[in-house]
């Protein structure tokens, strides 16, 4: 065989497996959960189907999120206290307490202060600071509004809540003033739960149980003013699970999701459920540094 044609056999057979890695999804990342069934918290890889328990709390865990220095950070809504474990040495300390109904959390950009949902009775938003250590009141009790649940910050500083179960709203966050509102069921009280912000899209998504919509991940494209659109400024896609709650973003395609029953992972570009796992109490999700 000549050196020219050797040559050629090799030039497309690295073509080849250059077009084999590109179309290779990257590898999903191992998340932690905040498992209300098991009233623990846990870890998930996703690539062996592995559950690890990291802590038993004790109590029913509702949403979790991570510390700028990747502490798990987790709220339980009875007795209403919000805990932060060090995954590193096993310590467990309380941020916030006395807060009723205390569910989503958000840590803001900056990292020195939390976002904490107190979802009704009244509905509040309440801001954590790791530097004084205390919660205060940051969006009081607004007539309209009965309930509170996930939050968000898209890149541009600017931040979301869910409603009511069914409308997103743009608040100012100096200023707690309402600067938009979107709705995306038409009935009050059921519907919209978890968000984030994925860069990968530019958008707010939003886990929903709706009577209207049904299950499934609702998309919000945002700019540097928020909504791009409010007619009807979102996308909704369909789920086979009846209870998605919790759900964060890679930002490189995929969405993670805790849906009671199962974690699951959102494909973006196929509009696919890729994983699936059974957890059974997976509500809130966090993904693991290092691993994505």
């Amino acid at each position: 065989m000549s050196t020219v044609r050797v040559g050629a056999i090799i030039a497309v057979m690295v073509l080849l497996g250059s077009i084999a890695n590109a179309q290779r999804p990257a590898a999903l990342a191992q998340i932690y959960i905040s498992n209300e069934w098991a009233e623990s918290l846990q870890q998930l890889n996703f690539s062996t189907g592995k559950l690890t328990t990291l802590y038993n709390i004790g109590n029913k865990p509702d949403d979790i999120t991570l510390s700028s220095t990747g502490e798990l950070i987790y709220s339980v809504p009875s007795p209403g206290t919000v805990y932060m474990y060090n995954p590193t040495n096993g310590t467990n300390t309380v941020l916030a307490s006395n807060i009723p109904t205390v569910h989503d959390l958000t840590l803001e950009p900056g990292g020195q202060t939390l976002l904490i949902s107190k979802t009704n009775s009244p509905a509040e938003l309440y801001r954590y600071s790791f530097a004084t250590n205390t919660a205060t009141v940051f969006f009081p009790k607004t007539k309209g509004i009965t309930s509170l649940s996930g939050t968000a910050y898209d890149t541009y500083g600017n931040l979301y809540a869910v409603s009511n179960k069914n409308t997103i709203i743009q608040i100012n966050p100096a200023t707690a003033a309402i600067i938009n509102t979107l709705t995306i069921e038409s009935q009050s009280g059921t519907g919209a739960d978890g968000m984030c912000y994925d860069s990968y899209t530019n958008s707010i998504w939003v886990t929903v149980s709706g009577k209207v919509l049904g299950y499934g991940l609702v998309q919000v494209p945002v700019k540097a003013s928020g909504f791009v659109s409010t007619n009807p400024g979102f996308t909704f896609y369909s789920l086979p699970s009846s209870a998605p709650d919790g759900v964060k973003s890679d930002g490189k395609g995929n969405l993670y999701i805790g849906a009671i029953h199962t974690a699951m992972v959102y494909n973006i570009p196929t509009h696919a459920m890729t994983e699936n796992v059974v957890t059974k109490g997976a509500d809130g999700v966090a993904l693991v540094p290092g691993t994505y």
